[in-house]
């Protein structure tokens, strides 16, 4: 059985039921986005993740009372959120930046003949994408690396889903801008693919 975003009413029964590989599929499909997630907020990815399994570590030891009232992804991002920032309130800790597990989930895919070539864009995209204002950066990362919707981005912010938009097209508009001169050599390796 695939966990999908229509059935989600089964899952969360199954899980309350107590059905361990119900739950270990929906832990297998969330906790890489969730602990990016999280480390936007850490910025430490065994904080990110040890935030995540805590929030999964509740959900199973509360299953039967457990009945998210939001789309199950959502109540997973918002959980997480409240994980992260209950952590940076209590610990105030900020956690050492770790540059390298990121760096792979940061760049679009780009094929390129030549690897210093396509890691100068890639360095260009990832400072013009860091170079954002923080939620900016945060709408960005939500909707283009983890794949949330802008309904459901405006839930994990307390925004609305307005705001959401503009912010978007906003941020678009300025990485197209800042970003404009690599067209050729993006057009060049679409070519050479």
């Amino acid at each position: 059985m695939k966990l999908r975003e229509n059935n989600e009413k089964g899952w969360i029964n199954r899980i309350r039921q107590g059905d361990e590989r119900a739950f270990e599929r929906l832990f297998k499909r969330y906790f890489y986005k969730l602990s990016r997630f999280a480390w936007r907020y850490v910025k430490s990815k065994a904080i990110a993740e040890e935030l995540v399994q805590e929030v999964f570590a509740d959900i199973w030891d509360k299953k039967k009372e457990w009945n998210p009232t939001s789309s199950l992804k959502l109540y997973l991002y918002q959980s997480v959120k409240h994980q992260a920032l209950d952590y940076l309130k209590h610990e105030q800790v900020r956690g050492e930046y770790d540059p390298q597990w990121m760096e792979k989930r940061e760049y679009p895919t780009i094929n390129f003949q030549d690897t210093r070539r396509q890691q100068q864009i890639r360095e260009a995209i990832s400072k013009e994408i860091e170079a954002l204002p923080p939620r900016s950066k945060m709408t960005y990362k939500l909707h283009r690396h983890d794949g949330l919707t802008y309904e459901e981005i405006a839930e994990v912010m307390d925004v609305s889903v307005k705001t959401v938009e503009s912010q978007m097209t906003r941020t678009l508009k300025r990485l197209r801008k800042r970003l404009s001169y690599l067209l050729p050599f993006l057009i060049i390796a679409s070519l050479t693919v």
